[in-house]
């Protein structure tokens, strides 16, 4: 795999926590470990690198523990952080996470990040020069005090064409519909689970959000499907991908996970069904481990998973 990604926004420290769902008043719980890791797009980010990809990062944080902790964490693992500004009097995005290790289901309990508005600098236009793919998530719609350079950023991929895939998460509910129009503009491929059809195509489902969504400016629609795979649909083709039945531990980043697979199989000009099953195989390494961040699957489970399913896909490590 060769190429280079950029992700934009949604920079998130996450705070682990293995517990019984659902958490009720009183019942107390001990768990077995904690795990502080980079969250959000850092699921995506450190996919990608681990499946072969260059990547880097645009966006703004405080410049207090959580944020410096975050840069440390993504330098730690290889990802170019000059994109990144540290900002004084901000607060850094946090996010407790609460997973089940017996069901795989999880809760997010967040902080947005909150201080002066981030400006998009000549250091992150510097970092997305020679960026083939960008990559943005929902979450970055209600990053209030980002959101303004998450749309300069995308407004400079779209005048390099640099292809702009968007991930529309859960937390897009929380945006505004006029980002969301934006977003749906300004984006080459949307990705999304069959939950979030609805959010980002103004309550239409099935095909009439299907049609109203690639009007709306992207040239591909991928649609996560869990266990069962994902469907790939564009203005002529409609493809479902089946999925791989493996043991769900742990759910959290599997969609970024996915996302990450995809883009790389798009970038190592796979067709769209490749990409599919490479990003699928990616979603199943990912759901067999806990949490995500620095735990993302490595290229070779990735390819462990293809190799037990007899996947026919040009995909080496």
């Amino acid at each position: 795999m060769n190429g280079r990604v950029v992700a934009v926004g949604d920079l998130v420290l996450d705070l682990i926590v293995p517990v019984s769902l659902p958490v009720v008043p009183s019942g107390h719980q001990h768990v077995e470990f904690l795990r502080v890791e980079p969250g959000g797009a850092a699921n995506f980010m450190m996919a990608a690198r681990n499946i072969g990809l260059e990547v880097a990062a645009v966006g703004s944080v405080g410049d207090d523990l959580f944020g410096r902790q975050l840069v440390k964490a993504l330098n730690d693992a290889g990802i170019e952080t000059t994109g990144i500004a540290l900002t004084p009097n901000a607060q850094s995005s946090v996010v407790l996470v609460l997973t089940d290790q017996q069901s795989g289901e999880h809760v997010f309990v967040g902080h947005y990040s909150e201080g002066p508005e981030a400006v998009f600098n000549d250091a992150m236009e510097l970092a997305m020069a020679h960026a083939n793919a960008v990559f943005v998530a929902g979450y970055t719609l209600c990053e209030k005090r980002t959101l303004a350079l998450t749309k300069a950023a995308v407004g400079y991929a779209r005048e390099l064409n640099i292809p702009v895939y968007f991930d529309a998460g859960p937390m897009v509910a929380a945006a505004s519909p006029e980002d969301i129009v934006w977003a749906l503009a300004n984006s080459d491929v949307l990705l999304m689970t069959e939950a979030e059809v609805p959010l980002v195509a103004g309550g239409r489902s099935g095909d009439d959000a299907y049609a109203h969504l690639l009007a709306a400016g992207p040239r591909t629609l991928v649609v996560k499907q869990g266990p069962d795979g994902c469907t790939v649909i564009g203005r002529d083709v409609r493809e479902t991908v089946a999925g791989f039945p493996v043991t769900v531990v742990d759910t959290v980043g599997a969609g970024d996970c996915f996302a990450a697979a995809f883009i790389a199989g798009e970038l190592a000009s796979m067709n769209q069904r490749d990409s599919a099953v490479l990003a699928n195989a990616m979603g199943a390494a990912s759901v067999q481990k806990v949490g995500a961040g620095s735990n993302a699957p490595t290229c070779a489970e990735v390819q462990a998973v293809l190799e037990q399913f007899n996947a026919e896909i040009d995909f080496t490590c």
